[in-house]
């Protein structure tokens, strides 16, 4: 079986701490591969990264181990864990990073054997001293050697979207590197609405700016300078215009409202 292990953190690549990590991990198994997920997450900004978590998904082998690392409370009283999920490992700090996981949580652990980190930990580097020699020997120990049951994980939550009649009223979420606009409506509360109200089109209204009519199939469906709206690859609703930042062209953030309404077909 492979031996897959994906980093998502928010050290950037200017500095040398996630090669660290990464060597930390290739001591104690050389024949781990590594998957870089993002390291651009904004420092700090835990929400984001457990957002960029839950579009990893169902997308790699059964078993690979997702290693985590936003993590304002390092050296603090907040627990690093391991949680297991039907298909993966997740290693990281309890802190709501691991919020969004591919499938409801089988098993959690504390991280508290000493034995299997680093000789000396540091205060502020729980990535290469906690989370990287923990990672790494998954693949060889088994969770409960770690260190006792963890009872709560701290959990995030996104606003739901209302859905009065014919409107849904949501909000922008996160916004992704081109400036597109992610939103808390999902592809499912369009299609549960549309089929209350078969004989209808869609109209998207984004605070103080143009309706926008229906959902596009792509990108360049619209004009440049357009403003858009398309079904995303995480299924959510996605406001966005071709070959520019949606956010930035149109003054747009998360926090905003939008409201989708379906209305009589002309």
């Amino acid at each position: 079986m492979s031996k897959i292990v994906t980093l998502t953190t928010d050290f950037g690549l200017s500095d040398p701490w996630v090669g660290v990590m990464k060597g930390v991990m290739l001591s104690i198994d050389p024949e781990i591969t590594f998957v870089d997920i993002s390291h651009s997450i904004p420092p700090q900004n835990v929400l984001k990264g457990a957002l960029c978590l839950g579009g990893i998904k169902n997308f790699f082998p059964e078993g690979a181990v997702h290693l985590a690392v936003v993590d304002p409370g390092v050296g603090t009283t907040r627990e690093p864990v391991i949680i297991k999920t039907k298909r993966y490992f997740y290693v990281g700090p309890n802190n709501g990073l691991f919020s969004f996981l591919d499938s409801p949580v089988e098993k959690a652990v504390k991280i508290a054997n000493m034995g299997l980190l680093q000789p000396q930990i540091s205060a502020t580097f729980h990535g290469r001293d906690i989370f990287a020699p923990a990672a790494a020997r998954l693949f060889s120990t088994p969770m409960k050697e770690f260190g006792p049951a963890e009872e709560r994980l701290e959990k995030l939550s996104l606003p739901e979207p209302s859905i009065k009649e014919n409107v849904i009223e949501g909000e922008i979420t996160y916004v992704d590197r081109f400036g597109n606009l992610f939103t808390n409506i999902t592809a499912e509360n369009l299609r549960d609405l549309h089929a209350r109200f078969p004989n209808s089109r869609l109209e998207v209204k984004p605070p103080g700016g143009k309706t926008i009519s229906g959902v596009s199939y792509y990108y360049h469906s619209v004009e440049s300078g357009e403003l858009g709206a398309i079904v995303n690859s995480l299924h959510l609703l996605e406001l966005f215009t071709p070959n520019g930042s949606a956010g930035e062209c149109f003054g747009l953030k998360p926090g905003d409202a939008v409201t989708v309404r379906f209305v009589p077909a002309k």
